[in-house]
Protein backbone atom coordinates (compact mmCIF):
# COMPACT_ATOMS: atom_id res chain seq x y z
CA UNK A 1 0.00 0.00 0.00
CA UNK A 2 1.36 3.26 -1.04
CA UNK A 3 1.84 5.83 1.29
CA UNK A 4 1.10 9.74 -0.04
CA UNK A 5 3.89 12.12 1.23
CA UNK A 6 1.45 14.88 1.98
CA UNK A 7 -1.20 12.68 4.13
CA UNK A 8 1.98 11.99 6.50
CA UNK A 9 3.16 15.92 6.87
CA UNK A 10 -0.60 16.63 7.27
CA UNK A 11 -0.94 14.55 10.26
CA UNK A 12 2.18 14.98 11.93
CA UNK A 13 1.75 18.68 12.10
CA UNK A 14 2.39 20.38 14.30
CA UNK A 15 4.79 17.59 16.16
CA UNK A 16 3.66 17.17 19.28
CA UNK A 17 5.27 17.66 22.81
CA UNK A 18 5.71 14.41 23.41
CA UNK A 19 7.41 13.61 20.27
CA UNK A 20 9.89 16.51 20.68
CA UNK A 21 10.96 16.85 24.23
CA UNK A 22 12.41 14.79 26.92
CA UNK A 23 11.60 15.98 30.36
CA UNK A 24 14.85 14.13 31.79
CA UNK A 25 17.30 15.67 29.17
CA UNK A 26 16.10 19.07 29.34
CA UNK A 27 15.83 19.17 33.10
CA UNK A 28 19.57 17.58 33.10
CA UNK A 29 20.97 20.33 30.38
CA UNK A 30 19.57 23.07 32.48
CA UNK A 31 20.80 21.75 35.51
CA UNK A 32 24.47 21.87 34.19
CA UNK A 33 24.36 25.16 33.05
CA UNK A 34 22.80 26.70 35.90
CA UNK A 35 25.16 25.05 38.14
CA UNK A 36 27.89 26.29 35.51
CA UNK A 37 27.07 29.52 36.24
CA UNK A 38 26.46 29.26 39.93
CA UNK A 39 29.86 28.15 40.88
CA UNK A 40 31.35 30.18 38.54
CA UNK A 41 30.08 32.59 40.48
CA UNK A 42 30.80 31.04 43.74
CA UNK A 43 34.78 30.43 42.93
CA UNK A 44 34.58 34.26 41.73
CA UNK A 45 33.52 34.85 45.61
CA UNK A 46 35.53 32.70 47.25
CA UNK A 47 38.67 33.97 45.32
CA UNK A 48 37.85 38.00 46.23
CA UNK A 49 37.38 37.03 50.01
CA UNK A 50 40.58 35.12 50.09
CA UNK A 51 42.44 37.63 51.58
CA UNK A 52 42.12 39.77 54.16
CA UNK A 53 40.39 42.43 52.55
CA UNK A 54 38.24 41.60 49.58
CA UNK A 55 39.09 42.78 46.25
CA UNK A 56 35.86 43.81 44.75
CA UNK A 57 37.36 45.77 42.21
CA UNK A 58 38.37 42.82 40.40
CA UNK A 59 35.05 41.69 40.71
CA UNK A 60 33.58 40.16 36.78
CA UNK A 61 30.01 41.47 36.95
CA UNK A 62 28.35 38.67 34.56
CA UNK A 63 29.68 36.34 37.03
CA UNK A 64 28.07 37.78 40.12
CA UNK A 65 24.72 36.06 40.46
CA UNK A 66 23.49 39.08 42.83
CA UNK A 67 23.84 41.49 40.04
CA UNK A 68 21.24 42.37 37.30
CA UNK A 69 23.96 42.40 34.65
CA UNK A 70 24.87 38.92 35.60
CA UNK A 71 24.79 35.69 32.81
CA UNK A 72 23.29 33.78 35.84
CA UNK A 73 20.50 36.54 35.96
CA UNK A 74 19.68 36.43 32.47
CA UNK A 75 19.32 32.95 32.71
CA UNK A 76 17.09 33.33 35.16
CA UNK A 77 14.89 35.25 33.08
CA UNK A 78 15.13 32.75 30.38
CA UNK A 79 13.66 29.99 32.86
CA UNK A 80 11.18 32.02 33.83
CA UNK A 81 9.86 32.91 30.43
CA UNK A 82 10.04 29.48 29.19
CA UNK A 83 8.16 28.05 32.68
CA UNK A 84 5.43 30.87 30.66
CA UNK A 85 5.44 29.24 27.67
CA UNK A 86 5.15 26.36 28.74
CA UNK A 87 2.39 27.32 31.19
CA UNK A 88 0.30 29.03 28.27
CA UNK A 89 0.13 26.05 26.21
CA UNK A 90 -0.80 23.97 29.21
CA UNK A 91 -3.83 26.82 29.65
CA UNK A 92 -4.64 26.49 26.24
CA UNK A 93 -5.10 23.00 26.14
CA UNK A 94 -7.36 22.87 29.55
CA UNK A 95 -9.47 25.72 28.00
CA UNK A 96 -9.93 23.59 25.41
CA UNK A 97 -10.79 20.77 27.45
CA UNK A 98 -12.88 22.83 29.64
CA UNK A 99 -10.92 21.85 32.35
CA UNK A 100 -11.83 23.61 35.27
CA UNK A 101 -8.39 24.21 36.42
CA UNK A 102 -8.03 26.56 33.38
CA UNK A 103 -8.17 29.89 35.31
CA UNK A 104 -5.32 28.18 37.37
CA UNK A 105 -3.19 27.66 34.56
CA UNK A 106 -3.80 30.82 33.55
CA UNK A 107 -2.49 32.16 36.66
CA UNK A 108 0.13 30.98 37.04
CA UNK A 109 1.29 31.64 33.29
CA UNK A 110 1.22 35.34 34.63
CA UNK A 111 2.65 34.78 37.24
CA UNK A 112 5.10 33.52 35.65
CA UNK A 113 5.71 36.17 33.06
CA UNK A 114 5.98 38.67 36.31
CA UNK A 115 9.08 36.67 37.60
CA UNK A 116 10.95 36.44 34.15
CA UNK A 117 10.02 40.54 34.15
CA UNK A 118 11.31 41.32 38.06
CA UNK A 119 14.97 39.04 37.25
CA UNK A 120 15.79 41.90 35.47
CA UNK A 121 13.82 45.07 36.43
CA UNK A 122 13.82 44.48 40.51
CA UNK A 123 10.21 45.01 40.89
CA UNK A 124 10.12 43.23 44.54
CA UNK A 125 13.38 45.17 45.41
CA UNK A 126 11.56 48.86 44.83
CA UNK A 127 8.40 47.05 46.58
CA UNK A 128 10.65 46.75 49.31
CA UNK A 129 11.87 49.93 49.42
CA UNK A 130 8.35 51.48 49.36
CA UNK A 131 7.40 48.98 52.64
CA UNK A 132 10.68 50.21 54.42
CA UNK A 133 9.51 53.12 55.05
CA UNK A 134 6.05 52.00 56.45
CA UNK A 135 7.43 49.19 58.53
CA UNK A 136 10.06 47.98 61.11
CA UNK A 137 12.75 46.15 59.18
CA UNK A 138 15.39 45.06 61.06
CA UNK A 139 16.31 41.13 61.13
CA UNK A 140 14.78 39.09 59.62
CA UNK A 141 12.32 42.04 57.97
CA UNK A 142 15.84 43.53 57.01
CA UNK A 143 14.24 43.11 53.35
CA UNK A 144 11.07 44.64 54.03
CA UNK A 145 9.33 42.28 51.22
CA UNK A 146 10.07 38.80 52.01
CA UNK A 147 7.76 38.18 55.19
CA UNK A 148 4.72 39.54 53.49
CA UNK A 149 5.92 38.07 50.11
CA UNK A 150 6.11 34.64 51.64
CA UNK A 151 2.82 34.86 53.49
CA UNK A 152 0.93 35.46 50.19
CA UNK A 153 2.53 32.83 48.55
CA UNK A 154 1.61 30.25 51.23
CA UNK A 155 -1.94 31.28 50.84
CA UNK A 156 -1.51 30.83 47.15
CA UNK A 157 -0.07 27.58 47.26
CA UNK A 158 -2.88 27.06 49.95
CA UNK A 159 -5.66 28.01 47.44
CA UNK A 160 -3.41 25.85 44.85
CA UNK A 161 -4.34 22.50 46.34
CA UNK A 162 -7.38 20.97 44.96
CA UNK A 163 -4.99 22.20 41.01
CA UNK A 164 -2.12 20.12 42.98
CA UNK A 165 -3.93 17.19 43.31
CA UNK A 166 -5.23 16.99 39.73
CA UNK A 167 -1.35 15.50 38.88
CA UNK A 168 -0.38 12.23 39.22
CA UNK A 169 1.18 11.42 43.03
CA UNK A 170 4.38 12.01 41.53
CA UNK A 171 4.03 15.04 39.94
CA UNK A 172 2.15 16.12 42.56
CA UNK A 173 4.79 15.75 45.00
CA UNK A 174 7.08 17.63 42.95
CA UNK A 175 5.25 20.60 42.21
CA UNK A 176 5.09 20.94 46.01
CA UNK A 177 8.57 20.77 46.12
CA UNK A 178 9.68 23.11 43.25
CA UNK A 179 7.48 25.86 45.16
CA UNK A 180 9.14 24.92 48.75
CA UNK A 181 12.44 24.94 47.38
CA UNK A 182 11.68 28.31 45.73
CA UNK A 183 10.00 30.17 48.61
CA UNK A 184 13.06 28.62 50.56
CA UNK A 185 15.24 30.52 48.69
CA UNK A 186 13.66 33.79 47.99
CA UNK A 187 12.11 34.05 50.74
CA UNK A 188 13.58 32.35 53.50
CA UNK A 189 17.06 32.46 52.57
CA UNK A 190 16.57 36.15 51.83
CA UNK A 191 15.27 36.67 54.99
CA UNK A 192 18.04 35.30 56.56
CA UNK A 193 20.51 37.44 54.03
CA UNK A 194 19.03 40.46 55.31
CA UNK A 195 19.56 39.93 59.03
CA UNK A 196 23.44 39.80 57.93
CA UNK A 197 23.23 42.69 55.52
CA UNK A 198 22.17 44.73 58.49
CA UNK A 199 25.13 44.27 60.31
CA UNK A 200 27.41 43.44 57.48
CA UNK A 201 26.36 44.99 55.01
CA UNK A 202 25.80 43.29 51.32
CA UNK A 203 29.28 43.04 50.39
CA UNK A 204 30.27 40.60 53.43
CA UNK A 205 31.42 37.26 52.66
CA UNK A 206 28.32 35.79 54.52
CA UNK A 207 26.29 37.88 52.58
CA UNK A 208 27.56 36.94 49.66
CA UNK A 209 27.45 33.04 50.62
CA UNK A 210 23.55 33.39 51.27
CA UNK A 211 22.91 34.76 47.91
CA UNK A 212 24.46 32.21 46.10
CA UNK A 213 22.62 29.89 48.12
CA UNK A 214 19.44 31.70 47.55
CA UNK A 215 19.91 32.28 43.94
CA UNK A 216 20.56 28.77 43.64
CA UNK A 217 17.51 27.46 45.66
CA UNK A 218 14.90 29.66 43.62
CA UNK A 219 16.90 28.25 40.19
CA UNK A 220 16.70 24.81 41.43
CA UNK A 221 12.99 25.70 41.91
CA UNK A 222 12.43 26.68 39.04
CA UNK A 223 14.06 23.78 36.88
CA UNK A 224 11.82 21.22 39.11
CA UNK A 225 8.84 23.01 38.11
CA UNK A 226 9.64 23.09 34.33
CA UNK A 227 10.45 19.32 34.62
CA UNK A 228 7.02 19.07 36.24
CA UNK A 229 5.50 21.00 32.65
CA UNK A 230 7.27 18.75 30.41
CA UNK A 231 6.01 15.35 32.30
CA UNK A 232 2.43 17.23 32.13
CA UNK A 233 2.44 18.21 28.63
CA UNK A 234 4.16 15.38 27.23
CA UNK A 235 1.27 13.34 29.01
CA UNK A 236 -1.45 15.16 27.80
CA UNK A 237 0.04 16.31 24.04
CA UNK A 238 -0.56 19.86 23.27
CA UNK A 239 1.20 21.13 20.52
CA UNK A 240 4.21 23.05 20.95
CA UNK A 241 3.14 25.49 18.50
CA UNK A 242 -0.08 27.59 18.75
CA UNK A 243 -2.26 27.07 15.77
CA UNK A 244 -2.82 30.27 13.73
Amino acid sequence: MSVRLTDVANSDIPLRARTLVKPGRVFALACAVSALLLGAGFMQDLILYSGAKPELSNKIWLLDVDSEESAFTWLSVVVAFSAAWLLFLASRDAAMCGSRFKYHWYALTVLFLLLSFDEFAGIHEKISAALSGRIEHTGLMYFAWAAPAGILSLIGLAAFIPFIRSFPLTLAGLLVLSALIFLGGAVGFEMIGGSVAEVEGIESFRYRILTNLEEGLEMAGMLVFIYVLLCHLKRSGPTLYPSA
